[in-house]
C-alpha cells in the first residue's frame, strides 16, 4: 500500500469518527439535556472537529478551513 493511500484512509477514518462522534453527542444532548434537534449545528460541529483533527495529524503548515465544503 502506498503512503498516499494510507493518508487517504487516515483522512476518511477521521471523517467517519467525527461524523459518528457528533451525531452521538447530539443524540445524548437531546435525550439527557433536553437539547433541540439542529442538523446545521451538528454539521458545523462535525466540520470543525474533523478539520482540527486532520490539521493535528497533518505535517503541513497550511491547511485551510473551507466553510460548507
Amino acid at each position: 500500500m502506498s503512503h498516499a493511500s494510507e493518508t487517504v484512509n487516515d483522512v476518511w477514518s477521521v471523517i467517519w469518527v467525527g461524523i459518528v462522534n457528533e451525531i452521538w453527542k447530539h443524540k445524548n444532548s437531546i435525550i439527557f439535556n433536553r437539547g433541540v434537534e439542529d442538523v446545521f449545528e451538528v454539521f458545523a460541529s462535525m466540520q470543525v472537529k474533523v478539520w482540527f483533527w486532520i490539521v493535528a495529524k497533518s505535517n503541513s503548515d497550511y491547511f485551510p478551513y473551507l466553510v460548507g465544503f
